[in-house]
């Protein structure tokens, strides 16, 4: 069948103009209303961003240092002389020396890129959320980004986790493009992306990989054998993304590049599998006495974020940060998946189960809820059992609490009043979420003073 146009149309023949048209069809009352938010979000990152001063130190002074020549530039020395590196990956810092060479090395040049990523991150989950659920989702998933703590204070700082979760999101949209028609070419996209934020962050880019993964496994319109077989390719090009540059690093001759900082045999790989890897996993740093204890002394143990447990993330160390919503997002993902998923999925038959999971082609609800339901599931368990990170590293796991917070929302306001237990899910939703900002607060006795 081939399309027709009448004689006044023109097609859009670029994405800005496609972007063009699609921003001109939106009511008034949702450009008005996403508009408030942005500017929120605008104003929360940006506002007095200088007295924040040059944030993060350690990653200032790296900065300052690759600012002084290319060579320690390519290997982030933390110092002029490129004696030691420091214990992350380029891109962020390369990102942020380059802000620093435009805009000076101060606060405004340091800290600005990570507020530009932080206002773009909450742009892009509008624009992810909106895809499925709609208008209302989408706005109030934005805005409870945009006035999450975490995300807030990342943002502000120089510390690399916003940059980090905007690759991750950009790696999303990629994804779901590529699940919408089995596009190869959108996939490997997304698994590039997730190598820029390995080089950014390490590992912990990883964390969203098997969301990505299975939402294109369960999606893509294609047989099993070729869904796996652009699985298999997108897997190698993560894997070349990620340690090109470590790689490069490590081929080079030790006296001609910095000591890398933090490891245990002086190698990027070392680094990124070890220090900032399983070891954040286990709690087992195997470096020097002093770097050991310099942890410890900095608090940087299992007291900065409370006992490992399933109820971890609902502590006040914790849930201060990223889970002030947490409640509200299980209960909502809990409520409104039924409504969303395969009839033939609600079975407990175990043959027409697995026969509907063979048959599998989720529409674009369903494959957000695999998405973002996967994405928590997978980060919870994981800050549920690590024994070191810094409670910032939350940043990541706002998203999914974010946009299944809104969606659960939308979806408990609409069978809020009728007949059922259903009717009551959402002032008990809401109920529980209050109950857990009060437990909140009232670990800080001064917070109201």
């Amino acid at each position: 069948m081939t399309a027709t146009i009448s004689a006044g149309a023109v097609p859009p023949t670029s994405t800005l103009q496609r972007w063009r048209t699609h921003l001109a069809a939106l009511p008034l009352w949702e450009k008005i209303c996403g508009g408030a938010i942005f500017l929120l979000a605008a104003i929360l990152n940006l506002w007095q961003l200088t007295e924040n001063g040059l944030g993060n130190l350690y990653y200032a002074s790296a900065v300052k240092s690759m600012l002084t020549s290319w060579h320690n530039f390519f290997f982030v020395s933390f110092d002029p002389g490129g004696f030691v590196s420091v214990d992350k990956p380029p891109l962020g810092l390369w990102i942020q020396t380059a802000s620093a060479k435009i805009l000076g090395f101060n606060s405004l040049g340091l800290l600005l890129p990570e507020a530009l990523a932080g206002i773009a991150s909450v742009v892009l989950l509008y624009v992810l959320i909106r895809r499925a659920f709609g208008a209302p989702a989408a706005l109030l998933g934005a805005l409870f980004l945009a006035v999450t703590p975490v995300s807030v204070v990342d943002s502000r700082d120089n510390i690399l986790d916003s940059l980090l979760v905007l690759t991750v999101l950009l790696a999303t949209w990629a994804t779901l493009r590529a699940a919408e028609t089995a596009d190869w070419r959108w996939l490997l996209g997304a698994a590039a992306l997730v190598g820029f934020g390995f080089n950014i962050k390490t590992l912990e880019a990883y964390l969203v990989v098997p969301a990505l993964a299975l939402v294109y496994l369960l999606a893509a319109p294609a047989r099993w054998r070729t869904r796996v077989g652009h699985l298999a390719l997108a897997g190698a090009v993560l894997l070349v993304v990620s340690l090109a540059w470590s790689l490069a690093v490590d081929a080079t001759p030790a006296s001609q590049r910095p000591y890398v900082g933090s490891s245990q045999t002086n190698s990027e790989i070392n680094l990124a599998l070890a220090y900032n890897g399983i070891d954040r996993l286990t709690g087992l740093f195997k470096g020097s006495s002093s770097s050991s204890s310099s942890l410890t002394s900095a608090g940087f143990t299992a007291g900065e974020n409370g006992p490992a447990g399933i109820g971890r993330l609902f502590a006040p160390l914790l849930a201060n940060e990223a889970s002030w919503l947490l409640p509200l997002a299980l209960i909502g993902l809990l409520a409104t998946i039924w409504s969303v998923w395969p009839t033939t999925l609600q079975t407990p038959n175990a043959q027409k189960l697995w026969q509907a999971f063979v048959k599998i082609q989720l529409n674009a609800r369903q494959t957000a809820f695999v998405l973002w339901g996967t994405w928590l599931l997978t980060m919870g368990i994981f800050f549920s059992v690590a024994s070191f990170f810094h409670s910032y590293y939350l940043n990541l796991v706002a998203p999914a609490i974010c946009v299944l917070a809104a969606v659960g929302v939308v979806g408990l306001w609409n069978d809020y009043g009728r007949a059922g237990w259903r009717g009551w899910l959402l002032p008990v939703a809401l109920v529980a979420t209050a109950f857990e900002q009060w437990r909140i607060l009232t670990a800080y006795a001064d917070w109201d003073t």
